[in-house]
């Protein structure tokens, strides 16, 4: 099978998606994450397996969150050499339609075909599990994050077994092998479990427990036994600590300790207030002296701005007196120019004029010209449209179309086949009597001229001098006469409603049309090529051109030699632009002008701004010398640096006698003389309360009873080992005889594993050499890989590894599936996450192989990893 569209309206959270022009071989569809990829494979699933009439939890998920819509898919899909359209639509009136050429289907039939084309089949349960009913697909179509889990077969084991016949006749081993070999798989479970554990309930299981109930029951009296000694020797030591404590007095020295260490800490509380104190001392006489020194920058800075705008008053002076006198100058060369242009404008008038005469004249020829040419184009136009319309009178009559013809067509094969099938299912009888005009009766009617009939059901011949001859055909043969005569039923009546004698006529009929058309194409190209704005146009700009000749006014028409009408608008061009250039001179003479009277104005205020400022200056700065002069304001100054200085001398003073006094060590130490007195304190009342705890213990405990426990015990445990014992001789002969038998079956099934296994080999060797895959011979189920000669358990590898193994299995089962000749596409949606850029290159190139024989569909939210793959991307 090979997919060809997908179109989903409102499924799922996808509102509009269309998927064309997919390719036999590889494809790659990429999207990001919530983009509908994954609802791609759903939609897929819902199409084919899932009945359009159903209305369950998995039907309603098909929903748009939140939305009552009716979702819909449309698929082109080929299977066969057939190109299928399916259509279906979910949970508002629901709808299924299958077309084919020469064949549709709605309704339930759709999914009886569905199942029938893909071999599946619909589960009858109100819930079906997921993989129940979609034959071998779900091992084929891999959703997102099971690519690591190994194959997931499924109801695709029938399938491939099923094909895997095709190329091993026979499994190995009769009913004698299954006999003995059930004879010792049950000899085997009596003692073990599938996985050949010990099982629970068998006799060894249970010699086994009550061996660990009496070891474990002696265990626990060997241990009682042995705490109690440790009781008494623990009472013992916590006796002897507690004594050494309590001699020492040990918490009344750890509680002086304390108090000294707190004291030290109190003193440094003291140092660290006057630190504090020298501070803020310090931050107040810097505070002063940044003032003082902010008021002087203020003075000098007021004093340098008066001077400067004095020296920048008489350069502004100066400069503005140069400027008046350019003003002057422009005043004189705009009042020049203005005389040329006058000069230049007389001189175009007269030149405009006579260019004006000479294209009046060259205008007249021009239209006559085009006039003339456009004549013969309407001319040659009509008669074109006369041709076109005999043609188009002479095709009014309907005529077939090539549908109309592919239906009688495939209607006439249908009455030919059942023709033949009635031909090749009923008797041909021929009469042929030696009297000459001897007459045979056909059901009471004459048989004319003896011709040969075919009895397609129960008819009665009388024969003249023999009597009557009943003829009953069998093999459906009515069945068949009646099929073929509703075919002819048919066929008349299509050809009826078409208006045709034949089938030949109507090829007749279609061929006549499409020549028709071919004429009548022709003609319109041939129109819109001589007339391609039509003819109705082409007669308007004829008379539009008519008129124009008509309106030219009517002037000296100088003979083309008497005027060079290009000398003439030479002269006038040379006139424009003359004036032209005096008009520029003259614009930009006086924008120069006013550029420059503009500039003195401004100039002017500027002068004015600058006298301002500068008496403004030297007015504040008059002011504030005779507030306070500047000499005083440095000795401000200096008198605030001085007193910075002895209150920076003090901080670091006592900052020194603060570093003195160690304060990190102080602090640690009081913490820590703290935390020991805590200690011991908390280690005597400990020990006070276990000692009387052990003394309580030990005087409700005793040690015969345990001794005499101790030796029963162990005579129990002596007689257990000897049973055990037995019993595991005798289940490990049981498991070493089932397994011995499974190998040789083993053995026998290797024909049976091959071909997988030849199919697996030239993918796996792209991505593992020398490796080779282990398969379950019953269930067909990955198991491992066999590696450099190490068997390795397919559940212990890496999920790229996994991933990787899994991926080429699928695509070789869907070789051996598409051989035995079932559907076969593979969808892999996210399948090769795991793996690293170097093993995904050779996936790539196992990608590529497959895609030779198969069609592989690859959903991805990673376009970078497929992109150099060489098959066409889809996004979403």
């Amino acid at each position: 099978m090979y997919l060809r569209s997908l179109t989903l309206r409102e499924f799922a959270g996808v509102s509009q998606l269309t998927l064309d022009r997919f390719e036999d071989g590889l494809n790659v569809v990429v999207g990001d994450n919530e983009a509908g990829k994954s609802t791609v494979l759903t939609a897929l699933r819902a199409a084919f397996f899932q009945k359009h009439r159903s209305s369950g939890e998995a039907t309603r998920a098909l929903v748009p969150y939140g939305r009552q819509v009716r979702p819909e898919i449309e698929i082109g899909f080929s299977l066969g050499g057939t190109e299928y359209e399916l259509r279906k639509a979910f949970l508002q009136k629901p709808e299924a339609e299958l077309s084919w050429h020469g064949g549709r289907l709605q309704g339930d039939a759709v999914e009886e075909r569905l199942a029938e084309l893909l071999r599946f089949t619909h589960s009858g349960a109100r819930k079906p599990k997921e993989g129940d009913f979609v034959g071998t697909f779900g091992l084929l179509w891999v959703d997102q994050g099971r690519s690591t889990e190994g194959l997931d077969l499924g109801a695709g084991r029938d399938a491939v077994t099923a094909s895997l016949e095709g190329e091993v006749s026979q499994v190995l081993g009769g009913e004698r092998g299954r006999a003995l070999l059930a004879a010792a798989r049950a000899r085997q479970e009596r003692f073990f479990t599938e996985t050949l554990r010990a099982k629970a309930g068998s006799p060894l299981r249970e010699a086994e427990e009550r061996l660990e109930r009496a070891r474990e029951d002696l265990s626990q009296r060997r241990a009682a036994l042995a705490e109690y000694r440790s009781k008494l020797q623990r009472l013992s030591d916590r006796r002897s600590v507690l004594r050494s404590y309590e001699k020492d007095e040990a918490l009344a020295q750890a509680a002086s300790a304390l108090a000294r260490a707190e004291a030290d800490q109190r003193q440094l509380g003291d140092l660290r207030r006057d630190c504090n104190e020298a501070e803020r001392e310090l931050k107040h006489a810097l505070s002063l002296r940044d003032h003082a020194g902010e008021r002087l920058r203020r003075r000098e800075a007021l004093l340098a701005a008066a001077a400067k705008a004095t020296g920048q008053e008489r350069e502004e002076e100066a400069r503005l007196a140069e400027h008046r006198d350019a003003v002057e100058r422009e005043r004189r060369h705009v009042a020049e120019l203005e005389g040329t242009l006058a000069a230049a404008r007389d001189a175009l008038a007269t030149a405009e004029a006579e260019a004006e005469a000479a294209r009046l004249a060259d205008e007249r020829t021009r239209l006559r010209d085009q006039i003339a040419r456009l004549e013969a184009q309407v001319a040659e136009g009509r008669r074109l449209a006369s041709q076109l319309e005999a043609v188009s009178r002479a095709g009014d009559a309907r005529a077939p179309t090539r549908r109309d013809l592919g239906e009688l067509e495939e209607t006439e094969r249908a009455c030919r086949e059942a023709e033949i099938r009635l031909s090749a299912t009923s008797p041909t009888v021929t009469f042929a009597p030696d009297e000459a005009g001897a007459a045979v009766l056909v059901d009471g009617m004459p048989l004319a001229n003896h011709e040969a009939r075919v009895v397609s059901k129960p008819t009665s011949f009388e024969i003249p001098g023999f009597g009557r001859v009943t003829i009953e055909p069998g093999g459906g043969s009515a069945a068949l006469a009646e099929e073929a005569a509703r075919s002819r039923h048919r066929l008349e009546s299509r050809l009826r409603a078409l208006g045709l004698a034949s089938v030949e006529a109507a090829r007749r009929a279609l061929r006549d049309a499409e020549e028709r058309a071919t004429e009548t194409k022709r003609l319109r190209d041939l129109l819109a090529a001589r007339l391609p704005s039509g003819l109705e146009a082409a007669d308007a700009e004829l008379r539009a051109l008519r008129a124009a000749d008509e309106r030219l006014p009517t002037v000296f028409d100088p003979s083309p030699a008497a005027v060079d009408l290009d000398a003439v608008r030479a002269l006038a061009q040379a006139a424009r632009e003359r004036r032209a250039q005096v008009e520029g001179a003259l614009d930009a003479a006086r924008r120069d002008l006013r550029n420059a009277e503009t500039d003195l104005v401004g100039r002017e205020a500027g002068a004015a701004h600058r006298r301002a400022e500068a008496e403004r200056l030297a007015r504040e700065a008059e002011e504030a010398e005779a507030g306070r002069p500047i000499a005083a304001l440095r000795e401000d100054l200096a008198a605030t640096e001085l007193e910075r200085a002895a209150r920076e001398a003090v901080l670091d003073a006592r900052r020194r006698a603060l570093d003195a006094g160690d304060p990190e060590t102080v602090e640690r130490t009081v913490a820590a003389r703290r935390r020991a007195r805590d200690e011991i304190e908390r280690t005597l009342n400990a020990l006070r309360s276990e000692i009387a705890s052990l003394e309580g213990e030990l005087r409700v405990q005793g040690a015969s009873a345990l001794d005499e426990d101790i030796a029963r015990l162990e005579d129990e445990i002596e007689a257990a080992e000897r049973l055990r014992s037995r019993l595991a001789l005798e289940a490990e002969a049981s498991r070493l005889l089932h397994q011995t038998l499974l190998q040789a079956q083993r053995e026998a099934h290797e024909s049976w594993l091959a071909p997988i296994k030849a199919h697996v080999t030239p993918y796996l060797r792209l991505i593992h050499p020398d490796a080779d895959i282990a398969l379950d011979d019953a269930t067909l189920e990955l198991t491992g890989l066999r590696r450099r000669g190490v068997d390795e358990d397919f559940r212990r590898l890496s999920a790229g590894a996994r991933e990787q193994v899994a991926v080429v299995t699928r695509l070789a089962l869907a070789d051996v599936i598409k051989k035995g000749g079932h559907p076969a596409t593979v969808i892999l949606d996210d399948a090769l996450v795991n793996t690293d850029e170097r093993r995904l290159e050779r996936m790539h190139h196992v990608l590529r192989k497959a895609a030779e024989g198969l069609q592989v569909i690859i959903l991805t939210c990673r376009e970078r990893d497929f992109r150099d793959i060489g098959a066409p991307i889809f996004r979403l």
